[in-house]
Protein backbone atom coordinates (compact mmCIF):
# COMPACT_ATOMS: atom_id res chain seq x y z
CA UNK A 1 0.00 0.00 0.00
CA UNK A 2 1.42 3.36 -1.06
CA UNK A 3 -0.40 6.44 0.23
CA UNK A 4 0.80 10.03 -0.16
CA UNK A 5 -0.24 13.16 1.69
CA UNK A 6 0.60 16.64 0.38
CA UNK A 7 0.53 19.85 2.40
CA UNK A 8 0.80 22.56 -0.24
CA UNK A 9 2.35 25.97 0.23
CA UNK A 10 4.35 28.36 -1.95
CA UNK A 11 7.47 28.26 0.16
CA UNK A 12 7.74 24.86 1.82
CA UNK A 13 5.38 22.13 0.57
CA UNK A 14 5.53 19.01 2.73
CA UNK A 15 5.03 15.44 1.56
CA UNK A 16 4.41 12.30 3.61
CA UNK A 17 4.73 8.95 1.82
CA UNK A 18 3.44 5.74 3.40
CA UNK A 19 4.69 2.42 2.06
CA UNK A 20 2.77 -0.12 4.13
CA UNK A 21 3.85 0.70 7.72
CA UNK A 22 6.88 2.84 6.78
CA UNK A 23 6.66 6.62 6.56
CA UNK A 24 9.00 9.01 4.78
CA UNK A 25 8.96 12.80 4.49
CA UNK A 26 9.99 15.22 1.73
CA UNK A 27 10.26 18.99 1.90
CA UNK A 28 10.56 21.46 -0.97
CA UNK A 29 12.12 24.71 0.20
CA UNK A 30 12.05 28.01 -1.64
CA UNK A 31 15.50 29.56 -1.28
CA UNK A 32 19.00 28.35 -0.58
CA UNK A 33 20.80 26.63 2.23
CA UNK A 34 22.81 29.18 4.20
CA UNK A 35 25.05 29.21 7.25
CA UNK A 36 22.08 30.41 9.28
CA UNK A 37 19.58 27.72 8.28
CA UNK A 38 22.00 24.87 7.58
CA UNK A 39 21.96 23.42 11.15
CA UNK A 40 18.17 23.08 11.03
CA UNK A 41 18.14 21.40 7.64
CA UNK A 42 21.04 19.18 8.64
CA UNK A 43 19.05 17.97 11.66
CA UNK A 44 16.12 17.18 9.36
CA UNK A 45 18.31 15.24 6.94
CA UNK A 46 19.88 13.29 9.82
CA UNK A 47 16.38 12.10 10.69
CA UNK A 48 15.61 10.99 7.17
CA UNK A 49 13.76 14.00 5.73
CA UNK A 50 14.62 14.61 2.08
CA UNK A 51 15.19 18.32 1.43
CA UNK A 52 14.95 19.86 -2.02
CA UNK A 53 15.99 23.50 -2.35
CA UNK A 54 14.56 25.64 -5.13
CA UNK A 55 16.04 29.09 -5.61
CA UNK A 56 12.82 30.31 -7.18
CA UNK A 57 12.90 34.06 -6.81
CA UNK A 58 12.31 37.08 -9.01
CA UNK A 59 12.91 40.80 -8.93
CA UNK A 60 9.97 41.45 -11.24
CA UNK A 61 7.64 44.11 -9.85
CA UNK A 62 5.51 45.00 -12.83
CA UNK A 63 2.07 43.44 -12.26
CA UNK A 64 1.51 41.73 -15.61
CA UNK A 65 5.00 40.26 -15.82
CA UNK A 66 4.86 39.10 -12.19
CA UNK A 67 1.54 37.30 -12.68
CA UNK A 68 2.90 35.48 -15.72
CA UNK A 69 6.07 34.58 -13.79
CA UNK A 70 3.90 33.03 -11.06
CA UNK A 71 2.41 30.65 -13.64
CA UNK A 72 5.89 29.50 -14.63
CA UNK A 73 6.99 29.25 -11.01
CA UNK A 74 3.93 27.24 -9.95
CA UNK A 75 4.37 24.90 -12.91
CA UNK A 76 8.06 24.38 -12.14
CA UNK A 77 7.32 23.60 -8.50
CA UNK A 78 4.49 21.21 -9.37
CA UNK A 79 6.64 19.33 -11.89
CA UNK A 80 9.51 19.01 -9.43
CA UNK A 81 7.25 17.66 -6.69
CA UNK A 82 5.59 15.14 -8.99
CA UNK A 83 8.96 13.98 -10.34
CA UNK A 84 10.03 12.96 -6.83
CA UNK A 85 6.92 10.85 -6.13
CA UNK A 86 6.51 7.11 -6.83
CA UNK A 87 5.18 6.22 -10.28
CA UNK A 88 2.41 4.05 -8.86
CA UNK A 89 0.35 4.83 -5.76
CA UNK A 90 -2.89 3.60 -4.23
CA UNK A 91 -4.07 7.06 -3.19
CA UNK A 92 -2.71 10.59 -2.98
CA UNK A 93 -4.35 13.26 -0.86
CA UNK A 94 -4.19 17.05 -0.76
CA UNK A 95 -5.71 19.52 1.65
CA UNK A 96 -8.38 21.76 0.18
CA UNK A 97 -8.58 25.50 0.52
CA UNK A 98 -9.46 27.49 3.59
CA UNK A 99 -12.14 29.79 2.24
CA UNK A 100 -11.59 32.16 5.13
CA UNK A 101 -8.22 33.10 3.64
CA UNK A 102 -8.17 36.61 2.27
CA UNK A 103 -5.97 38.74 0.05
CA UNK A 104 -3.51 38.05 -2.72
CA UNK A 105 -1.53 35.54 -0.66
CA UNK A 106 -4.54 33.25 -0.40
CA UNK A 107 -5.21 33.57 -4.11
CA UNK A 108 -1.59 32.77 -4.93
CA UNK A 109 -1.63 29.64 -2.75
CA UNK A 110 -4.80 28.49 -4.51
CA UNK A 111 -3.16 29.03 -7.88
CA UNK A 112 -0.07 27.05 -6.91
CA UNK A 113 -2.23 24.29 -5.46
CA UNK A 114 -4.34 24.00 -8.60
CA UNK A 115 -1.18 23.72 -10.66
CA UNK A 116 -0.04 20.81 -8.50
CA UNK A 117 -3.50 19.22 -8.61
CA UNK A 118 -3.35 19.25 -12.39
CA UNK A 119 0.11 17.63 -12.41
CA UNK A 120 -1.05 14.94 -9.97
CA UNK A 121 -4.24 14.37 -11.96
CA UNK A 122 -2.22 13.87 -15.14
CA UNK A 123 0.19 11.45 -13.46
CA UNK A 124 -2.22 9.36 -11.38
CA UNK A 125 -5.73 9.96 -12.74
CA UNK A 126 -8.91 10.99 -10.98
CA UNK A 127 -9.47 7.70 -9.15
CA UNK A 128 -6.26 8.06 -7.11
CA UNK A 129 -6.54 11.75 -6.26
CA UNK A 130 -8.45 12.90 -3.17
CA UNK A 131 -9.00 16.37 -1.72
CA UNK A 132 -9.88 16.89 1.94
CA UNK A 133 -11.25 19.95 3.68
CA UNK A 134 -8.95 21.63 6.22
CA UNK A 135 -11.49 20.74 8.91
CA UNK A 136 -11.36 17.08 7.94
CA UNK A 137 -7.57 17.04 8.13
CA UNK A 138 -7.61 18.72 11.55
CA UNK A 139 -10.34 16.41 12.81
CA UNK A 140 -8.28 13.41 11.76
CA UNK A 141 -5.45 14.81 13.85
CA UNK A 142 -7.74 15.31 16.85
CA UNK A 143 -9.85 18.47 16.59
CA UNK A 144 -11.68 20.04 13.65
CA UNK A 145 -10.60 23.61 14.38
CA UNK A 146 -7.11 22.90 15.72
CA UNK A 147 -4.47 25.58 15.33
CA UNK A 148 -0.80 25.04 14.56
CA UNK A 149 0.20 24.48 18.19
CA UNK A 150 -2.59 21.97 18.72
CA UNK A 151 -1.67 20.12 15.53
CA UNK A 152 1.90 19.86 16.77
CA UNK A 153 0.67 18.58 20.13
CA UNK A 154 -1.47 15.92 18.45
CA UNK A 155 1.57 14.93 16.41
CA UNK A 156 3.81 14.63 19.46
CA UNK A 157 1.25 12.66 21.50
CA UNK A 158 0.28 10.36 18.64
CA UNK A 159 -0.91 6.81 19.18
CA UNK A 160 0.25 5.80 15.70
CA UNK A 161 2.99 3.21 16.11
CA UNK A 162 4.04 3.77 12.50
CA UNK A 163 4.72 7.43 13.30
CA UNK A 164 6.39 6.67 16.61
CA UNK A 165 8.80 4.36 14.77
CA UNK A 166 9.70 7.13 12.32
CA UNK A 167 13.02 8.96 12.75
CA UNK A 168 11.52 12.36 11.91
CA UNK A 169 8.95 11.98 14.70
CA UNK A 170 11.70 10.87 17.09
CA UNK A 171 13.74 13.94 16.18
CA UNK A 172 10.87 16.37 16.78
CA UNK A 173 9.70 14.69 19.98
CA UNK A 174 13.23 14.63 21.42
CA UNK A 175 13.78 18.25 20.32
CA UNK A 176 16.75 17.20 18.21
CA UNK A 177 14.76 18.95 15.48
CA UNK A 178 13.36 22.40 16.20
CA UNK A 179 9.76 23.14 15.25
CA UNK A 180 10.62 25.98 12.86
CA UNK A 181 9.64 25.78 9.19
CA UNK A 182 9.11 23.41 7.43
CA UNK A 183 8.27 21.11 10.33
CA UNK A 184 4.64 22.27 10.59
CA UNK A 185 4.11 21.54 6.88
CA UNK A 186 5.52 18.04 7.32
CA UNK A 187 3.27 17.49 10.33
CA UNK A 188 0.24 18.54 8.30
CA UNK A 189 1.30 16.28 5.42
CA UNK A 190 1.17 13.29 7.77
CA UNK A 191 -2.46 14.00 8.62
CA UNK A 192 -3.38 14.58 4.97
CA UNK A 193 -1.83 11.17 4.34
CA UNK A 194 -3.93 9.71 7.18
CA UNK A 195 -7.06 11.13 5.54
CA UNK A 196 -6.05 9.57 2.22
CA UNK A 197 -5.34 6.25 3.90
CA UNK A 198 -8.76 6.19 5.58
CA UNK A 199 -10.45 7.19 2.33
CA UNK A 200 -8.64 4.46 0.41
CA UNK A 201 -9.55 1.85 3.03
CA UNK A 202 -13.20 2.96 2.95
CA UNK A 203 -13.28 2.38 -0.81
CA UNK A 204 -11.94 -1.14 -0.34
CA UNK A 205 -14.79 -1.87 2.08
CA UNK A 206 -17.49 -0.92 -0.43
Amino acid sequence: MIIIGVDMSKNSPGICIRKDDKLSFLSFIRGRETKRNSPHFTSLREKGVQIFFNDRSTKIKEYTELEVWKISDASQLANEIVSKLPDDVDMIGMEGFSYGSKGNAGLDIAGYAYCLRKALFEKYGASKLSIFSPGNVKKTAGKGNAGKEEMMNFFLTTQSQDLINNEFWKGVSSKAISTEKPVDDLVDSFYVQECAKLYYQSKLDI
